[in-house]
């Protein structure tokens, strides 16, 4: 299993309350509140008056139902519960009593950490591990101009110690000690894999932003892009690439969206922008019958033949940039059937710092309709085959590509 050490501590309130608060008072609290706000705000009508008693009397049976269920947990569990887990759990049961695996609740923690990942910036040192048999944490991957690159640590460097921790007797411990405010240091103890000698490192964790963009230059002229998540950081990083490879003369772009689960659609509007022509692109579709313009396109557009390379991963944002593309750019799709999510979340921020993430409308271009659980068909199918020396889409999507500028 990965873990990429790059998250950081938050005092959140929610979560540094020490005492705790009767789950039957909250309870009933809750539902004295509920009835009173539905009596407050009735309607003198014979009929709103009758829905709202109706709503009162099934707002005390749920209720009921639960200071039921927590005088039965007082009473017999074999320990003391944790009042303020088991209001979170009501939460996230609440959730996924909607069937929906795109919806959720994040507790106060959880919601500040998903800000982080959806900037695509984090606190850290810049590293990615696994656990290795004995224990200890090997390095899988280090930041470009990250803190621990710039430490001097490698690829298979093993650490062995954080701090005092040791990493084999306490791994996740261990690791939570390597996350902390920017501007602390954090003390490694590293074996190096090329010597096995082992030093201790004093390394200042900083806000790193991730890579969420990489590109170079193929033959014939052909600029590639690969595209691993739309983060606040990637368009940015996404208008750097594309204009380094005009200035070194591309004939056409290839962007590579395999494996990309997708991400922020504010993000991809301000990626697809230069590249399409003016006017509305994709829509929402709202249970209001309300329909929204998500993606818009002024009038500068980049005339230069397209592909797009996508996969069974390639889902979301990533499908809707494909879509957009061949819709409006007349870029070609290369690869394998995409995965099919034409939905849309939105979060909602709670007023004690926790949030929930509901679904809350199908998506789609002017042109092509829902693909919501049916996918994009590629316009050139095109296989991966785990065992060709090279990369065949990239070298089928290259080659469609080259028909276009010939």
């Amino acid at each position: 299993m990965l873990l990429a050490v790059s998250c950081h501590f938050h005092s959140c309130e929610a979560n540094s309350v020490n005492k705790k608060i009767s789950l039957g008072l909250a309870i009933s609290s809750m539902a004295l509140v509920a009835a009173l706000t539905f009596i407050l705000t009735m309607s003198f009508s014979t009929k709103r008056f009758n829905q709202k008693v109706a709503n009162i009397e099934q707002l005390s049976e749920t209720y009921g139902k639960l200071e039921e269920l927590a005088e039965t947990v007082d009473a017999h569990f074999y320990k003391d519960a944790d009042d303020s887990a088991v209001l979170d759990g009501i939460m996230k049961g609440y959730i996924h009593g909607l069937d929906d695996r795109y919806s959720n609740y994040m507790n106060a923690e959880d919601y500040t950490k998903s800000h982080e990942s959806s900037a695509g910036t984090y606190t850290g040192i810049g590293i990615t591990v696994t656990q290795t048999e004995s224990g200890e944490a090997r390095i899988i991957e280090v930041a470009e101009n990250s803190p621990a690159e710039e430490n001097g640590l490698k690829a298979d460097d093993l650490i062995v110690k954080v701090g005092d921790i040791i990493v084999a007797e306490q791994y996740q411990e261990a690791l939570d000690h390597v996350v902390g405010e920017a501007g602390t240091r954090v003390y490694l103890t590293v074996r190096k894999a090329d010597t096995g000698r082992e030093q201790t490192l004093s390394i200042q964790r900083r806000v790193i932003d991730e890579i969420t963009i990489t590109y170079e230059m193929l033959e014939h002229n052909i600029g590639y892009i690969r595209i691993t998540k739309f983060r606040t950081v990637t368009a940015d990083q996404f208008h750097s690439a594309l204009t380094e490879l005009r200035k070194s003369g591309a004939k056409a772009i290839l962007f590579d969206v395999r494996n990309n689960g997708g991400g922020l659609l504010s993000v991809l509007e301000e990626m697809v922008d230069p590249l399409l022509p003016e006017g509305d692109i994709a829509y929402a579709y709202y249970k209001s019958d309300e329909q929204k313009v998500i993606v818009h396109s002024d009038k500068n557009m980049l005339e230069l033949p397209f592909a797009v390379l996508m996969n069974g991963n390639t889902a979301s944002a990533a499908e809707l940039f494909a879509c957009s593309l061949r819709d409006y750019a007349d870029a070609i799709l290369v690869g394998e059937k995409s995965y099919g999510k034409g939905i849309m979340q939105t979060t909602y921020p709670l007023s004690d710092g926790s949030a929930v993430t509901l679904t809350t409308a199908t998506y789609a271009t002017g042109k092509t309709p829902c693909y919501h659980e049916i996918g994009l068909e590629p316009d050139v199918l095109s296989v991966y085959d785990e065992s060709a020396e090279e990369d065949n889409q990239l070298h089928d999507a290259h080659q469609a590509l080259l028909k276009r500028i010939r």
